[in-house]
């Protein structure tokens, strides 16, 4: 699927008594970016009769549920990479000056974060201002601010939870209204909401049979956080997740119960403007 890239439109005086024939924008900046779906994506697993009898603890409904889980994991791991690969983009979709820095953009942590004796509410200061690096980023190059999101691994989120501004009742307007140690949660910071997720580092990807869209081959192993607004990727879904169970001969041949979760998807970067990583050097 297209989908288009339309670049921002000049203004300009008009003069009286001359026609507007649309020359302000004419040619305009017109670009597109096309995302394909990759192979069919399954998660299966095949429960002999016996065993499932012999089991004390229900093996069907629990399988099926990891089962589930599979497709959930592989879909957050390859979103989390679209996204990175969003905001390491360096290619101006545009060719026009005015639409230049539709580009992704990197923060990069400092000693603050890396060094060895920093504590973990200095290393959530540190992020809290990558925060604040990323949005002003974003901003600088007209992504709405709404519909923003930031995601960390669990190390970085409770760390940004233990720093010295982001639930402090000084900081945050009131006690308790942005999370509490006890919740262990914090819920904005620079208006983003923050979300954790165990696959924002991940190690260096390799293509397989089935990918078919080159941005999923991206090194997340120095990511620590990644800030975006939702235009910076999309999604095509031919099939949502499902769960296709077997019957009749194939039972009787086999004496099992074939389980095949499934779903048909295609990921890719559309507006790399809109993606900010936040990395260690």
């Amino acid at each position: 699927m297209a989908f288009p890239i339309t670049g921002k439109q000049e203004a300009a005086f008009h003069q009286p008594g001359t026609e507007i024939t649309g020359a302000t924008n004419d040619p305009s900046a017109l670009n597109e970016r096309v995302l394909t779906l990759d192979s069919l994506m399954i998660s299966d697993a095949s429960i002999a009769e016996v065993d499932e009898l012999m089991a004390y603890w229900p093996a069907r409904q629990e399988i099926t549920r990891e089962l589930g889980r599979a497709l959930a994991y592989e879909y957050d791991k390859r979103a989390l990479r679209i996204v990175y690969a969003a905001s390491v983009n360096t290619t101006e979709p545009l060719n026009k000056d005015i639409n230049t820095g539709r580009i992704g953009a990197s923060v990069t942590l400092g000693t603050d974060y890396t060094g060895a004796d920093a504590t973990r509410q200095e290393k959530g200061d540190a992020l809290v201002n990558a925060i604040f690096d990323a949005r002003i980023a974003m901003e600088k190059k007209d992504v709405p601010t709404d519909n923003l999101y930031a995601v960390f691994g669990p190390d970085d989120y409770y760390a940004i939870t233990q720093s010295s501004r982001a639930i402090n009742a000084d900081f945050a307007g009131g006690y308790g209204a942005n999370g509490t140690i006890a919740s262990g949660e914090t819920l904005r910071v620079a208006g983003i909401p923050l979300y954790s997720s165990n696959h924002v580092t991940q190690a260096d990807y390799s293509l397989v049979a089935g990918d078919n869209n080159a941005e999923y081959a991206q090194d997340l192993s120095k990511c620590h956080g990644l800030v975006f607004h939702r235009d910076c990727m999309g999604v095509l879904s031919l099939l949502s997740p499902a769960l296709q169970v077997t019957s009749g001969d194939w039972n009787v041949s086999h004496q099992s119960t074939l389980l095949v979760a499934r779903q048909a998807l295609g990921m890719g970067v559309l507006r790399a403007e809109c993606a900010v990583n936040i990395s260690v050097a």
